[in-house]
């Protein structure tokens, strides 16, 4: 059975390269402002935002990414459209897809933080790119909003209590020496141990194979092949 994934502070992983992050969410609740939360690397900046979503009732969440649909339309419908999702809170949360924005997304962006600043709502934008790449329309106004970086756990005793968490997540009561296992035999970033611990899931259910040494370092090598060639 699928269950959708919980996003709340009891699976989120606390640690130094997001205590900024948290810290200034924090006073934002209160004070309000314009914050753009940035990184070189996935660092949790979507789980932190539904968090948060899911703790404020008061709080517009709007979540461009995994929608393959938001694309299909000009700059002004959809900003119209994410207008309506946002509503009338007195907060927005935005989560855009990393890297490159289509220039209609863009210039959407560029739209609802106008409205904001018109309607005096305070907001929050994740997005992991550079600001230099963007229409200078949309790229002024980020770059005249607080900037916070957030970075990915440095250590491995704080990405194994990520994985554990991920685990979680999907409903999973993993052995630890798999999640060590990948720390081995994977790259230590959460872009490639992520994706990895829900394909190794998906295979463990797929083949009703509880993952043994053997298992596990097998589909890790295959894994780790598909994700980085290199590896091979």
């Amino acid at each position: 059975m699928q269950l959708p994934p919980v996003y709340d502070y009891g699976t989120w992983i606390r640690h130094a390269g997001v205590e900024n992050a948290c810290n200034r969410l924090a006073l934002w609740s209160v004070h309000g402002g314009t914050i753009w939360l940035a990184s070189d690397a996935v660092a949790g900046k979507s789980h932190l935002l539904r968090t948060f979503a899911a703790d404020l009732s008061s709080v517009g969440m709007l979540n461009v990414i995994g929608d393959s649909d938001a694309y299909n339309c000009n700059s002004w419908q959809l900003a119209q459209q994410w207008m309506e999702t946002l509503g009338s809170s007195s907060s927005w949360l935005i989560d855009m897809p990393a890297g490159h924005l289509p220039r209609s997304a863009a210039l959407a962006l560029f739209h609802i933080l106008e409205r904001a600043r018109d309607l005096q709502r305070s907001v929050v934008i994740a997005w992991r790119g550079q600001a230099d790449d963007l229409p200078p329309e949309l790229s002024s106004r980020l770059l005249a909003m607080e900037k916070i970086d957030m970075a990915p756990p440095a250590d491995d005793e704080t990405l194994l209590q990520v994985l554990r968490s991920s685990a979680g997540n999907l409903q999973w009561d993993i052995r630890e020496r798999v999640l060590q296992a990948m720390l081995i035999y994977l790259p230590r970033q959460l872009d490639v141990l992520a994706p990895a611990l829900k394909e190794l899931e998906a295979l463990s259910f797929e083949q009703k194979h509880k993952p043994g040494p053997a298992w596990v370092k097998q589909q890790l090598a295959r894994i780790a092949g598909q994700l980085h060639p290199s590896l091979l």
